[in-house]
């Protein structure tokens, strides 16, 4: 597969109906980007103004598994090429079964600490707050 370039990361976001959130801040140093899904979710991503290509594997798996909630790089590229928004929804995910973690925890834990959205999704609100309070400890 191609190595996928800051461009390419735009084109997806446009071509998946993805919202700009960036245009109120001055000299951003990224394009921000988010999507409200069919299932409550919301995704945020973010792509350098770089022309170049993402050239860390681990960072672009990351990318189209936690941030696009793609399900294989190929439905990347098949948006790409088709210029059609994935259909994610096969995708629902189930009601939580238990008590649920705050948004600020978990957008927190996420976008902050670094901890793959599936993981925090499988903490619980104990678990969540404990590894919030390593990070801060660690960071601080």
């Amino acid at each position: 597969m191609p190595q996928p370039r800051h461009s390419d990361l735009r084109r997806f976001c446009e071509v998946d109906g993805w919202e700009e959130t960036t245009k109120a801040r001055r000299n951003p140093d990224h394009t921000r980007y988010r999507k409200l899904l069919d299932d409550g979710r919301v995704l945020r991503t973010k792509v350098s103004h770089g022309r170049g290509s993402i050239d860390d594997p681990s960072l672009w798996k990351r990318i189209w598994r936690d941030q696009l909630a793609l399900d294989s790089e190929d439905e990347f590229w098949e948006a790409l090429s088709a210029k059609r928004p994935v259909d994610r929804s096969a995708a629902m995910p189930s009601a939580p079964t238990g008590p649920s973690k705050p948004a600020w925890l978990v957008n927190s834990l996420i976008f902050t600490a670094g901890l793959p959205e599936e993981e925090v999704a499988e903490l619980s609100v104990e678990e969540a707050e404990r590894r919030w309070l390593e990070f801060c400890e660690r960071s601080g």
